[in-house]
């Protein structure tokens, strides 16, 4: 879903969206992990779970602020004993998009937040007054965009993919176990115990040229 810049203006323009959303379950289905995943077939549809998905716009200046919040699930595989495990995601996020060239340059770092329940923004908790943005190079992720539009789906897709863990797995007990197969993460990580083939050149290092007796020929 494409929101063009002209429609966004200093008041917020809210949307929200359901797993019953075809495009927000394509970008959440994408990132299920699968075994015998090599190439989706021509028919291949995201499995359906409870989602929920929200952003607001709102412009500020030659920016274009736009806060988020998403609750579903991933289907990953677990990086212990490869068997599937649901992933649960609750984030909020925020971003600022811009044409403007002069930020090209700007120090940028991410105020993606992932949390276990949403806590409200303090800028935001008196509605009466109106949120008051202190919008700074430091706090928020600026991003260059070639159109003046916000590509609500990319913008979906870029932040999921930023939680991502990078060695997915259920949660541990205190043995260090699988809470899910009860598959220990050392024994999945034990070295092979299969003996180092001798090294063939290994011999080079003792060998002594034999005195033939024959001197050199000019």
């Amino acid at each position: 879903m494409k929101v063009y810049f002209h429609e966004i203006k200093d008041a917020e323009l809210a949307y929200s969206f359901t797993e019953d959303t075809p495009w927000v379950m394509e970008v959440i289905g994408a990132l299920d992990e699968r075994m015998d995943r090599i190439q989706r077939p021509p028919n291949w549809r995201p499995r359906s779970r409870p989602t929920e998905v929200s952003f607001t716009l709102r412009r500020v200046d030659d920016l274009i602020h736009v806060s988020g919040k998403v609750k579903t699930q991933l289907n990953l595989l677990c990086s212990l004993c490869a068997d599937g495990f649901q992933f649960p995601i609750q984030m909020q996020f925020h971003t600022l998009l811009t044409q403007s060239e002069i930020y090209a340059d700007v120090p940028r770092e991410s105020s993606h937040q992932t949390a276990t329940g949403f806590e409200p923004d303090e800028d935001e908790e008196d509605e009466d007054e109106g949120p008051a943005l202190n919008l700074s190079a430091s706090d928020f992720e600026i991003t260059l965009v070639d159109e003046p539009v916000a590509n609500l789906k990319d913008i979906l897709n870029e932040q999921l993919v930023l939680i991502l863990p990078m060695q997915p797995k259920p949660d541990l007990d205190k043995n260090g176990d699988c809470t899910k197969c009860g598959k220990q993460q050392i024994a999945m990580m034990k070295a092979s115990t299969e003996p180092l083939k001798e090294n063939p050149f290994a011999v080079l290092k003792n060998f002594a040229q034999k005195d033939t007796g024959k001197k050199p020929t000019s």
